[in-house]
């Protein structure tokens, strides 16, 4: 089994999301509360699929506050564990920052008090982020798609952090000197899937080709990367893996 710790899988086929599921441990993120709710169904229908519930910083403009009050009361209603997309982002939605930032910290201070993941989106604010988790005293956070500051990237692994790494890195440069410098026990892997990236089809399938890459770059063996980052995966979200 592989690892796709970040995928929106709301927006795949049934038929496509059965087929993953069988050869992935699937973090599987949400955009508002619609989305929401079919990745909860896709959990409940589906084996080694982890529902997240949110709201992308780039739906925040449509989202009311009613919207978000009534993704926290999924929380409880439904017993989940992490929460994401949630986030940060600066680079392409600079204009409704303000708003994100509600959101925001209305996620992570659910999170802080009971102890939820939380999967977050920070595209051109990686410090305001780092900084906002560490001041709500999170434990457990991923940074999706991780192409931050190397000078940072020290300080999250530091905190217990993880990131994830995309199929992109073999195009992505940035990405690529993450990859380099990463403590492989705090990374995770993921398909960021369904999304078109300078020519390539993100998907969970990418991740097995992924895999071989990064062992490559790191120097030990495919089958060696794969068990340490199940290991991690295990180790983040407290499951049990036979």
């Amino acid at each position: 089994m592989f690892v796709d710790a970040h995928c929106h899988l709301h927006e795949f086929s049934e038929e496509e999301v059965e087929r993953f599921s069988k050869e992935f441990y699937i973090v599987a993120v949400s955009d508002d509360y619609e989305s929401s709710l079919k990745t909860i169904e896709l959990a409940s229908s589906f084996p080694n699929i982890i529902p997240c519930v949110g709201i992308h910083p780039w739906e925040v403009k449509n989202v009311s506050n009613d919207e978000v009050e009534r993704i926290i009361r999924l929380v409880a209603k439904k017993d989940i564990i992490c929460l994401g997309e949630i986030g940060l982002d600066k680079l392409f939605t600079p204009q409704t920052f303000e708003r994100q930032l509600e959101v925001f910290k209305s996620f992570i201070s659910l999170a802080s008090e009971q102890d939820l993941i939380v999967n977050v989106h920070a595209a051109g604010a990686w410090r305001e982020v780092f900084e906002l988790v560490t001041e709500f005293s999170m434990k457990r956070v991923i940074f999706h798609w991780y192409t931050g500051p190397l000078n940072l990237l020290k300080r999250v692994v530091e905190r217990g952090y993880y990131i994830t790494v995309n199929p992109a890195v073999k195009i992505q440069k940035k990405l690529r000197s993450v990859l380099k410098q990463v403590d492989i026990h705090y990374m995770l892997t993921e398909s960021d899937g369904p999304y078109k990236y300078r020519g390539l089809f993100l998907a969970p399938p990418m991740v097995r080709e992924l895999v071989e890459y990064i062992s490559q770059v790191r120097g030990i063996s495919t089958e060696d990367l794969r068990e340490t980052v199940l290991g991690n995966f295990k180790r983040l979200f407290k499951v049990s893996i036979n």
